[in-house]
């Protein structure tokens, strides 16, 4: 790519990105201006750049590239050449708008909090609440995190194993590889896949820690305690209560578990407590009780594609409350 096209690409990214001085929208006007093919381009662009998904999942770079790519591989052939270059340029912008902003952090093995390091052991990938990734790992395994949620891995996965390191909660869609477990370290539970899909919830300071099998089989086995060793077939679910040391072994409810990672906030039977923690997160707010809670508070029900302020609505004529909305703080009022 030339060294035109590169300062393109940036500009363009820095209009999509809605960072552009007004200098810099003039280049853009002017570039366009050359040629009917550049304003074509700079219109599809525009036009895939601001389309919606429907799930509230944001994916990583490299998934978002190669889905331009396909689908710019699938127009027709009369106008493959205008869109090999809508697809090239979004591609571009893409990954220098992920290069910039990316939630990519670097540290070195030896310091416990992250820093930006010219070269790095461990990768971290981390969601503040309100944000869900979709990202692809380095063996080719797939990684859905939640919000507030956090993974650290090696590298390239270099070594005999590829260990992720847990903070929250996880779904792993693993590429097989016999030769080289798969291994998720999450608050003193280890699973162990060798090909399979499952999710791992494990948020710091909540006693309860589960790992639920979607699909193939895991091993669970607490840290520091290799003689105890659990086996999970799908559809079954083992949990850690931390403050009695037991570990249970269930059946699940795969919507109730793993609806998330579809855009779907689901409330099993939850107790008020649970309900304000998942909306935190869901949302990235914080939620201020007052007044005496009720004893009787359990919610069933699911949430697809709604705001919060259509949530609380709802939730509001079942259960005889007050709600109030500034910004990012919530209050309720009994």
């Amino acid at each position: 790519m030339s060294n035109e096209e590169n300062h393109i690409d940036k500009l363009l990214a820095d209009w999509l990105a809605g960072n552009a001085k007004e200098k810099d929208k003039e280049a853009i006007k002017q570039w366009a201006a050359e040629s009917e093919e550049n304003l074509a381009l700079l219109e599809n662009l525009k036009d895939v750049w601001s389309e919606k998904s429907p799930e509230p999942i944001l994916v990583n770079a490299e998934e978002k590239i190669h889905e331009m790519w396909e689908a710019g591989m699938q127009e027709t052939e009369s106008n493959k050449t205008l869109w090999k270059a809508v697809w090239r340029y979004a591609a571009a912008i893409l990954l220098l708008i992920s290069v910039s902003g990316s939630l990519y952090f670097y540290m070195e093995s030896s310091d416990p909090e992250p820093t930006v390091v010219a070269h790095s052991n461990y990768v971290i990938r981390e969601n503040p609440s309100g944000q869900k990734t979709k990202l692809f790992l380095p063996d080719g395994s797939v990684a859905y995190l939640n919000s507030s949620s956090r993974i650290k891995f090696i590298q390239g996965f270099s070594g005999n194993e590829r260990r992720i390191l847990l903070s929250g909660e996880a779904y792993f869609e693993v590429a097989k590889n016999k030769e080289k477990p798969f291994v998720v370290e999450s608050q003193g539970l280890e699973t162990v896949a060798l090909g399979t899909a499952f999710n791992v919830n494990a948020y710091p300071g909540q006693d309860e820690l589960s790992v639920s099998l979607v699909e193939g089989k895991v091993e669970i086995r607490q840290l520091g305690n290799q003689g105890d060793r659990l086996i999970l077939s799908p559809g079954r679910e083992a949990s850690l209560i931390q403050s009695t040391n037991e570990v249970l072994e269930r059946s699940f409810d795969p919507m109730a578990i793993i609806g998330w990672k579809d855009g779907k906030l689901v409330f099993s039977n939850a107790a008020f407590d649970q309900v304000k923690i998942k909306l935190e997160r869901w949302f990235g707010v914080k939620i201020e009780v007052r007044g005496d809670i009720p004893q009787d508070w359990h919610v069933s029900t699911i949430y697809e594609g709604q705001n919060l302020k259509n949530i609380l609505t709802d939730l509001q004529y079942a259960k005889n409350f007050a709600y109030e909305i500034k910004g990012d703080n919530i209050t309720i009022r009994f």
